[in-house]
């Protein structure tokens, strides 16, 4: 017949021996007690420490021990936490039969270490990854949009609507108001006649010779629009 009282008996001065510093007894029979367990790995300035509160059984150690996990410094996720729980619950299993406290401290402290090393690189990872995007985007913005003739041309139509829209509304006319309306070159040329007088005087000094009445034997009537551009020119000469 096993006997638990001194299995457990010795376990307790096993693990007070192996943590002088970091048992702390609450009860001798049922022996009760906890085991502060600082991890090797820390993040900086934050530091963790956790404590392993175990009460064993009356037929420990062929039954697992009731145990739970308190942290004392730092704080770990919900996630976190439960991943302690899994693993240090299977090791037990692992080892029922025997003294399995010491192997339950061992993992909890590894499975820490681990989890401050994970949760540190992540953090830094996104760190990385958030400057990266900050400087990307600093570049997109000194770079500026480039401009593609599709892109120029939207622009250019959306900017003279907007400008002609302007003038409308500035001088109080229409959208259909023949004044917003740009004239042909044959409407400036019958409205000023010195814009030909103005090449006449051009061809007068000098800069360039030209027989008008070449282009009167060109001129072929076909229609009253061509016989109104006849009429045109003849004013001009008469003008002259």
């Amino acid at each position: 017949m096993t006997d638990y009282k001194e299995e457990q008996a010795n376990e307790l001065e096993a693990l007070q021996s192996i943590y002088p510093d970091e048992y702390e007894e609450i009860s001798a029979d049922p022996g009760e007690f906890t085991i502060l367990i600082v991890p090797d790995e820390q993040d900086g300035d934050d530091t963790f420490a956790m404590k392993l509160h175990v009460k064993y059984t009356e037929t420990y150690p062929d039954t697992l021990p009731e145990f739970s996990f308190d942290m004392e410094e730092g704080e770990l996720d919900e996630e976190d936490f439960d991943i302690i729980m899994k693993k240090v619950t299977e090791a037990a299993e692992e080892a029922i039969g025997m003294g399995m406290v010491f192997s339950m401290a061992s993992i909890a402290k590894d499975t820490l270490s681990e989890i401050i090393v994970n949760n540190k690189e992540r953090r830094e990872r996104e760190e990385e990854e958030k400057a990266q995007r900050e400087l990307e985007e600093e570049e997109k913005r000194k770079e500026g949009t480039r401009v593609t003739v599709e892109l120029f041309t939207r622009w250019k139509t959306a900017f003279d609507s907007e400008m002609a829209e302007k003038e409308r509304i500035e001088k109080g006319l229409k959208k259909d108001d023949p004044k917003m309306l740009k004239p042909t070159g044959r409407q400036l040329f019958e409205r000023d006649h010195s814009l030909a007088k103005s090449d006449a005087t051009f061809m007068e000094e000098g800069d360039v010779d030209v027989d008008i009445a070449l282009f009167e034997r060109e001129l072929v009537i076909t229609d009253d629009e061509d016989e109104n551009e006849n009429d045109v020119l003849r004013n001009i000469r008469s003008s002259d």
